[in-house]
């Protein structure tokens, strides 16, 4: 799974696509003007092929998602949120290298 396989979740799929699951679901909060979203996309990417299947990364347009940047919080961009069975487990801002990252998501796994 590459970065084309990155989900992408907005209002209308987030309870359902990221608070049904049971399983890891890391959301990337980016923004269209923010430089920095697309170095962490391509690194979610990256890390995304070297995950097992039951962890999903997926990313949230802060741009035409409104209403969930106010429901969580979202101040800054980008920002990833890591949820476990429907429960936010994890918060980090900024961008961070692949490897701290994969070890992160591993973590929470």
């Amino acid at each position: 799974m590459a970065l084309e396989d990155l989900s992408i979740f907005d209002d209308s799929n987030f309870d359902t696509e990221v608070l049904g699951r049971d399983g890891l679901t890391v959301v990337d909060f980016w923004s269209k003007t923010c430089v920095p979203c697309k170095q962490l996309k391509k690194i979610l990417g990256q890390v995304n092929e070297e995950l097992p299947e039951d962890v999903v990364i997926g990313t949230v347009d802060g741009d035409e998602n409104l209403d969930l940047l106010a429901r969580y919080g979202v101040r800054g961009f980008p920002t990833l949120m890591f949820f476990k069975g429907g429960e936010l487990v994890e918060t980090r801002t900024g961008v961070d290298r692949r490897q701290v990252l994969k070890k992160a998501i591993e973590e929470h796994a």
